[in-house]
């Protein structure tokens, strides 16, 4: 009884990006089934990584078994379909939805970024495909296996979608991208490199607020305001490494 109640604590902590705890999902990742976390959406980062909260805990979600073009990576252009995909992302998690977070058993929960490893489905979950698959199925989204000896759970079903947008030039697959979302995008989105220089006195891997280089070392509290990570992080301020820090 005491190692079960041991367990089941365990599993309702976390450590966030600022220092507080976050919540540990509970319950499996077959789609449609009961359990899971549930969540609301705080923020959406980019087409493939969201903030929630829950359980009265902030964590930064990494969707599972997808990949997609970068808008916010530090020292990396906005890449191709990347606002497009972000903005399917926040369509069908806006801000303040109900969503339901599954982890895959076959996956860690965590990556190396401290992101929440999951499956996300809108509302409750029940008999609903996830928003993940949708990103696929709309051509917003690459399949992305991390761990070639431990693929994802619903692998075949997505690479199975993924075949399918192709086959229709559907989302990055048709023009402008053509499956290329290497290159620059073509919605006038601005890149880390379009960063006006920062002010005398001020880290330049920082923008937004002025950070000054350490030392000291430097928390949130100590930034007036959010700032963007578009070099190097030497107060270590972006811990979830999507490139935002003290949102």
């Amino acid at each position: 009884m005491r190692v079960g109640l041991a367990v089941a604590v365990g599993a309702a902590l976390l450590v966030a990006g600022c220092g507080g705890p976050e919540p540990e999902p509970s319950g499996d990742a077959t789609q449609g089934a009961p359990g899971g976390l549930a969540a609301r959406v705080e923020r959406v980062v980019d087409g493939d990584t969201i903030r929630v909260r829950a359980r009265g805990f902030q964590t930064t979600v990494r969707l599972i078994g997808i990949d997609t073009p970068e808008t916010r990576k530090p020292q990396t252009p906005v890449q191709c379909y990347g606002p497009e995909a972000s903005a399917e992302a926040a369509r069908l998690m806006p801000v303040g939805a109900a969503v339901t977070l599954r982890t895959d058993p076959t996956q860690d929960r965590r990556d190396r970024f401290g992101r929440l490893l999951a499956y996300v489905y809108r509302g409750d979950g029940a008999g609903a495909d996830s928003v993940t698959r949708s990103l696929v199925e709309g051509g917003f989204a690459k399949v992305f296996v991390f761990d070639e000896r431990a693929p994802f759970t619903y692998r075949e079903q997505f690479e199975d979608l993924e075949v399918q947008a192709r086959r229709a030039d559907r989302g990055l697959w048709g023009p402008p991208c053509d499956g290329d979302t290497d290159g620059p995008a073509t919605t006038g989105a601005t890149t880390a490199a379009d960063e006006p220089p920062p002010p005398r006195g001020c880290d330049p891997g920082y923008a937004g607020a002025c950070v000054p280089p350490p030392p000291p070392d430097l928390d949130c509290p100590d930034v007036d305001g959010p700032v963007r990570v578009v070099g190097d992080d030497p107060h270590r301020l972006d811990g979830d490494g999507d490139g935002l820090a003290c949102t």
